[in-house]
């Protein structure tokens, strides 16, 4: 299994009012924080073989801040919606990557060890889907085996992967994950979380 990681990070955030990506947390970029949950000691966590950034929205400004070690991909159709950003990123995978994983860069709260749970239960179900579980739904982050990249590769608008886990439910195993509800969308979402 060689599992690649995707981390959609070209939004533009109009509700956010400030280029979120950049956003202070804990002494880091939001953007930052986020990746280092797939990481250990400025390594991809054990099962993972690669990683990408994928921005569009302040490309240059957000590209300075992350690790020289992390892969960034300036997805041309970000403007289009997450569907589009995710779907192009698709292309650049390693074509002996198997799985990939995908993330959002404003799920603040994610940790290493829910990664780790999603990377494992992946190891034990090659053939599913398997997906963070919150507010009783299926969502990112999620594994996708390769079997859905052409699936992934056809999403448009700002839908990201939330209908192709609806449409796959018999392939999808659920690993309870209730950070994940929380992400940032405003600077309210912000303050509320540094309370």
């Amino acid at each position: 299994m060689k599992t690649e990681l995707l981390l959609l990070a070209a939004g533009k955030s109009r509700r956010f009012a400030g280029i979120k990506q950049l956003a202070d947390i804990n002494g880091q970029a939001m953007v930052c924080h986020c990746l280092s949950a797939y990481q250990q000691d400025g390594k991809w966590l054990e099962g993972m073989t690669n990683g990408t950034v994928v921005i569009g929205a302040n490309a240059s400004v957000v590209s300075e801040v992350l690790p020289s070690t992390v892969h960034r991909y300036i997805a041309q159709s970000w403007e289009q919606g997450m569907g589009h950003s995710l779907a192009e990123s698709i292309g650049v995978l390693s074509r002996s990557t198997t799985h990939v994983l995908v993330g959002l860069a404003d799920q603040i709260a994610i940790s290493s060890q829910a990664i780790k749970a999603l990377l494992e239960a992946s190891k034990r179900h090659p053939q599913k889907i398997i997906a963070a579980e919150y507010q009783d739904k299926a969502g990112v982050p999620a594994i996708f085996p390769k079997a859905f990249f052409s699936q992934l590769s056809m999403l448009k608008g700002d839908k990201g992967a939330r209908d192709i886990l609806q449409n796959n439910n018999g392939n999808v195993i659920k690993v309870t994950m209730s950070e994940a509800a929380i992400d940032i969308d405003t600077q309210d979402d912000l303050l509320r979380l540094a309370r």
